[in-house]
């Protein structure tokens, strides 16, 4: 009888440690997956937008050589 009860709470635990096992687990894979989504989010933002940053210094830089090659030109 005795037995019986050691064992049943014995079964109780190990059930209450893989349920909690369960959750953490759950809620590691979802910050994973949260993190996962920020990180790609960010990547496709700066893929999109600090090219054009950098695109628009680069047609200044290109717009001053072109004026200064085009007054060679005619001088």
């Amino acid at each position: 009888m005795e037995k019986e009860v050691c064992k049943k709470k014995e079964e109780k635990e190990t059930h209450r440690k893989e349920e909690k096992y369960q959750r953490d687990l759950a809620y590691h894979l979802e910050i994973n997956c949260i993190a996962t989504i920020k990180q790609q989010h960010y990547k496709n933002w700066s893929k999109t937008f600090l090219p054009l940053l950098n695109s628009s210094s680069d047609k200044k830089m290109n717009f001053i050589n072109l004026l200064s090659l085009t007054k060679k030109q005619y001088i």
